[in-house]
């Protein structure tokens, strides 16, 4: 891990570093009833049908229960990296207090590199004011005070939008030096890097990085990239520019053989940014370009590093907020994208560039031509 400014990191502890909802599938699995992690689609066990919520809620409860957890692969290393690079890590565990003495020894004897101090047990973890918060929970990274809440990709929490995310351990490390570099990296040009390329748009919902990317690829020097899906094409194919349509089938494929730069579930269906697309495009002499939200960026920066570039697109709150109230969404999806406005604008902190669309779409276009050198 590169080392740069020292930061203050709070890791979950329960399906974050070590497992809790797969221990209780198990458990309740060997006693008959099977049941997989990746059924659990709802926090709490909430889209089964109450008895056996209720039954798996019970697994928790039992004396034995948090005994037998085991840290996750992987779990261990991140943590002495995190320490390593000269961190102050954090673990915060919501505990009831007859199972406090458990669960602080447990975390004190897995991981021996946390000071016993720095062991907090207890589920407000919305007084934790920290650089980092890495939990699983969203109601954890909606209240949090921390200036990056990661939201731990697992099956319950897929459906999230406009959190900051990590999948995996080793983009969250990458996450952390992006915060921890900032001030010492010099931002990068993507003719530095050499042709082909790739720009992500970043930016809160009616930002206009959407609009940006439309202008850009009137030039020849852009093409969109398109996203990978299994949801069915709309009848009047106006979406055919925005999507490659597969099935379930190649879409788990893609998946496995690793030809995907990350991918999501929403509302039942995949997507995805395949590298088979990316690369078509430069394939072409062209400069791929695609409006996605941090954690897609951040995993196309993993992927293809100098020869990819993020930008933020920035506008004022209140000409977003307006934008959001005009658009012809549900006012659930109203409510979601103004709750997380104040964190996805706080994503520029984590993006190589800005450019401004508070005031005419020319300028942010002639912005963006300087950034690709």
């Amino acid at each position: 891990m590169n080392i740069g400014r020292k930061l203050t990191i709070a890791l979950d502890w329960d399906n974050v570093l070590a497992p809790c909802t797969e221990l209780a599938c198990q458990k309740m699995t060997q006693r008959g009833t099977p049941v997989s992690v990746e059924d659990v689609t709802l926090y709490s066990f909430a889209n089964f049908h109450k008895e056996l919520a209720d039954g798996l809620m019970a697994i928790f409860k039992e004396p034995d229960f948090f005994d037998s957890q085991v840290l996750y692969p992987g779990a261990a290393e991140m943590v002495e990296e995190l320490l390593a690079a000269g961190h102050e890590v954090v673990i915060a565990s919501a505990m009831p207090p007859e199972q406090m003495g458990i669960r602080g020894k447990q975390i004190c004897s897995l991981l021996p590199g946390i000071k016993e101090s720095n062991v907090m047990l207890g589920s407000r973890k919305d007084l934790l004011h920290v650089d980092f918060l890495l939990d699983d929970a969203d109601y954890n990274i909606t209240s949090s005070p921390a200036k990056y809440p990661v939201l731990f990709t697992r099956p319950w929490n897929k459906s999230m939008e406009g959190f900051l995310r990590a999948g995996s351990y080793a983009e969250f490390i990458k996450l952390v030096e992006a915060v921890s570099l900032a001030p010492t990296v010099e931002p990068i040009k993507l003719g530095s890097a050499g042709h082909p390329g790739m720009i992500c748009l970043v930016g809160p919902s009616a930002s206009g990085k959407s609009f940006i990317c439309d202008e850009l690829v009137k030039n020849p020097l852009f093409r969109k990239v398109k996203a990978l899906t299994t949801r069915p094409p709309r009848d009047d194919g106006s979406d055919a520019e925005e999507y490659r349509f597969v099935s379930e089938a190649e879409f788990n494929a893609a998946i496995d053989d690793g030809s995907l730069v990350e991918h999501t579930t929403y509302a039942g269906h995949g997507y995805a940014i395949a590298k088979q697309e990316i690369e078509a495009i430069w394939a072409e002499g062209r400069i791929a370009i695609k409006p996605v939200d941090i954690h897609g960026a951040m995993a196309c920066k993993a992927v293809y590093g100098e020869q990819c570039v993020s930008v933020f697109v920035r506008r004022s709150k209140e000409d977003i907020v307006l934008a959001l109230l005009e658009r012809d969404i549900s006012n659930a999806d109203k409510t979601l994208r103004l709750m997380t406005l104040d964190q996805e604008m706080e994503n520029e902190r984590l993006c190589d560039w800005t450019v401004s669309n508070n005031g005419s779409l020319d300028h942010a276009i002639r912005q963006i031509m300087r950034i690709v050198g």
